[in-house]
């Protein structure tokens, strides 16, 4: 259970960093001066790169060191937004938070696929979905109470304390990586099989699966502040309220898929 805590706990950094500052996103334009939405750009960008780096080297060197350093970053970021006076500043900080918290989700799915065979992953990636679908519903909720008490720059010292806490409990970890999988070869030859990747088919064809999805998703977190704040006029402490209406689907469905990878092939599925 504290294998789970821990992990669900990492998995959920990179929604929680996202969704916390949803409510103050109006707030931060007028501040800012700047198009807000670049904030999640900058992150996706951040942490789009990163997984390309930090996979290799934790084939290389095992998962704890990268969680370790992942952290590091991803709390040096978040100061930097705290700390941000204009839209320009606090995107390159965005880019560099999400260069660590991307080591959270993708190093967690990595543990889980140490640990246990293909169809026991599955079903333990729907656990940890549940547990981590906690972090969307909430966040948007903390930081619109936040900005009833302070500025959305405490939003980020919160996330701050969050990196820093995760940091110490990693130490709880076992490393995962057997010794038979480690990469005893040059980071450079591990990034040479990238090409391979890209030419692979069925390896393109789930990424696209993935990708289509988040371009949906991060579309609709992008605008829905704005939409419900600005447009129809909800309070930003209440945003959190509707963001979660779409958070419970899917934990309803990661429920729903816990129970049919257990009758049902993966491929059937999808």
């Amino acid at each position: 259970m504290v294998l789970i805590g821990i992990l669900s706990a990492l998995m959920a950094l990179t929604s929680l960093s996202v969704d916390i500052y949803l409510p103050a996103m109006p707030v931060m334009q007028k501040d800012l001066q700047g198009n807000v939405e670049l904030t999640i750009s900058g992150f996706l960008l951040g942490f789009s790169i990163g997984q390309l780096f930090w996979g290799p080297i934790s084939d290389k060197y095992g998962r704890k060191k990268p969680l370790f350093a992942g952290l590091i970053l991803f709390v040096i970021g978040s100061i930097g937004c705290a700390l941000s006076q204009s839209m320009v500043e606090i995107v390159i900080w965005r880019m560099i938070q999400a260069l660590g918290a991307c080591t959270g989700p993708m190093l967690s799915r990595a543990m889980i696929r140490d640990l246990y065979e293909k169809t026991k992953a599955a079903e333990m990636l729907s656990t940890l979905m549940i547990v981590m679908a906690i972090a969307p519903i909430a966040g948007p909720l903390v930081g619109g109470q936040i900005l009833i008490l302070s500025s959305w720059h405490s939003i980020f010292g919160l996330l701050v304390v969050i990196g820093s806490l995760l940091f110490l409990v990693v130490f709880l970890l076992p490393e995962t990586l057997p010794e038979n999988r480690v990469n005893h070869n040059s980071l450079w030859s591990a990034f040479a099989q990238y090409k391979a990747l890209i030419t692979n088919r069925p390896f393109m064809v789930y990424t696209l699966y993935v990708t289509f999805f988040y371009v949906g998703a991060y579309a609709f977190i992008a605008a829905s502040p704005m939409v419900y704040i600005l447009y129809f006029g909800i309070k930003p402490e209440h945003y959190g309220y509707l963001f979660g209406v779409n958070m419970l689907g899917i934990a309803g469905l990661s429920f729903i898929n816990g129970v049919l990878v257990r009758k049902y092939s993966l491929n059937f599925l999808l």
